[in-house]
């Protein structure tokens, strides 16, 4: 019996038949046995000829990239390991292959070289023919030996192989702080000043691991030695001038002594005790008052060149002070007693004094040779820049009062005008300004030197 839908749709029906048809065997009494789509093994078959459709256009797209690849990295290799290049080794044009070392060409060349010697961090020979094999520039450029012993030639260089150099032992390095030295410079001369003060080096100190040496290595901070310039006073613009000086004041003929040079309008100076200052602070003010110029001679008088580092110290400080105290003026401008003031001393003021003044004429007046006797030791010999040693304190000085006024009178015809110490030095051109002032001080920047240079 057809349905409805069959007797309504028979084009649909046979369509679904054909398209959905089984694929099987027909079994007794006309029964159907399926065993498969219809639709299938046809869909298989094709799928199979696809396939190996596709396998074969990889292959052939596959194998000339291959090909190509092995042809550029074969290219490669070659280019980078075997490529012949050309080069000038020692002046000479040579074709090599590309990445040759040193050693080898060396080797390939036949280029001889003879080593180095083993030094200590000073340059000392440990052991000769312990150094570096050879020495390379590259384009005139000198290379450190492991970075030529790793190189490769690259080709168009300019090569040079030639002796090995020094190689120096290990060494350990430390970084060091080095105070100034105290240096002179000058050897004889009536002044003494400080000319360079001194500021610390700090630097590397390299320690020779088997030699025990020792050398610089870099400097960080370049310092500068102290420097104490010794020398005789050369005025400037043919000046003639001299400087009367006065030691062992203030005392009991201070007050005469002011009075002749007022009467002659001279200018004189004082170089004073700090304990006599103490005990005659009036004194002390009228030199100051009458326009000469006071320095200090130490404090108690003791010869300098014997005495501890403190006691140089106390001796300038306490005389500075005293003086100070009773006139207002300030100086670190001193006499050493007796003239006694060698470089070691200088190294024990610690930088508080900045001038040493000695002399270049001796009156010997403390021997109270008579009157006409120091007119004479004072104006004989006498040049431009002279300074006359004469005594305020320390003895009897009725001679010298008396010898004064002559002195004057005989030098100033004989062309000199009188100045102080300030005023000498000033004229000459080469002592800076600081140190003619008598009152100059070390910079807080400075360094004092611990040893003598």
């Amino acid at each position: 019996m057809t349905s409805n839908n069959e007797r309504r749709y028979p084009s649909e029906r046979k369509n679904k038949r054909e398209n959905t048809r089984d694929f099987g065997l027909v079994g007794k009494g006309g029964g159907f046995i399926p065993t498969g789509d219809a639709n299938a093994m046809p869909e298989g078959r094709e799928q199979g000829k696809r396939g190996s459709q596709g396998k074969r256009l990889v292959l052939r797209t596959l194998v000339p990239l291959l090909v190509l690849a092995a042809l550029l990295g074969g290219g490669f290799v070659w280019w980078t390991q075997f490529r012949p290049v050309q080069v000038t080794v020692n002046g000479t044009l040579q074709s090599v292959t590309v990445g040759t070392t040193i050693d080898q060409l060396k080797s390939d060349e036949d280029i001889q070289t003879s080593p180095g010697n083993y030094v200590s961090v000073s340059g000392n020979i440990l052991a000769e023919g312990g150094g570096y094999p050879y020495s390379v520039s590259v384009n005139d450029k000198d290379m450190d030996y492991d970075d030529a012993r790793t190189y490769k030639v690259a080709g168009g260089e300019r090569i040079t192989v030639s002796d090995g150099g020094d190689r120096t032992e290990p060494y350990t390095t430390e970084t060091v702080n080095q105070p100034p030295k105290l240096l002179m410079d000058g050897n004889v001369g009536a002044i003494n000043y400080i000319s360079q003060w001194g500021s610390t080096t700090v630097k590397d100190v390299l320690t020779g691991q088997e030699s025990g040496e020792q050398v610089d290595g870099t400097v960080y901070e370049q310092g500068q030695d102290c420097v104490v310039t010794v020398k005789d006073v050369q005025p400037s613009d043919d000046q003639k001038l001299v400087a009367l000086t006065f030691d062992d004041g203030p005392s009991e003929y201070t007050s005469q002594y002011l009075q002749i040079l007022q009467d002659k309008g001279v200018e004189a100076t004082f170089f004073c005790l700090g304990k006599e200052v103490d005990a005659r602070p009036d004194e002390a003010k009228a030199i100051v008052d009458a326009g000469c110029q006071i320095c200090s001679h130490s404090y108690d008088h003791p010869d300098l060149r014997y005495a501890e580092p403190q006691t140089v110290v106390d001796e300038l400080t306490s005389s500075f002070s005293s003086i100070e105290n009773a006139t207002g003026e300030k100086t670190t401008t001193f006499r050493p007693p007796y003239g006694s003031f060698t470089q070691r001393t200088w190294l024990a003021t610690q930088g508080v004094a900045t001038a040493a003044v000695r002399w270049d004429i001796d009156t010997e007046d403390w021997k109270q040779p008579g009157v006409d006797q120091i007119v004479s030791a004072a104006c004989s010999n006498v040049h431009s820049g002279s300074i006359i040693l004469m005594h305020d304190g320390g003895g009897p000085r009725d001679q010298d009062v008396e010898a004064l006024p002559q002195i004057i009178d005989t030098l100033q015809s004989q062309g000199y005008t009188f100045v102080t110490i300030s005023e000498l030095l000033a004229s000459d051109d080469s002592i800076p300004d600081d140190v003619a002032s008598c009152n100059s001080t070390m910079p807080e920047s400075a360094v004092w030197p611990d040893e003598i240079g």
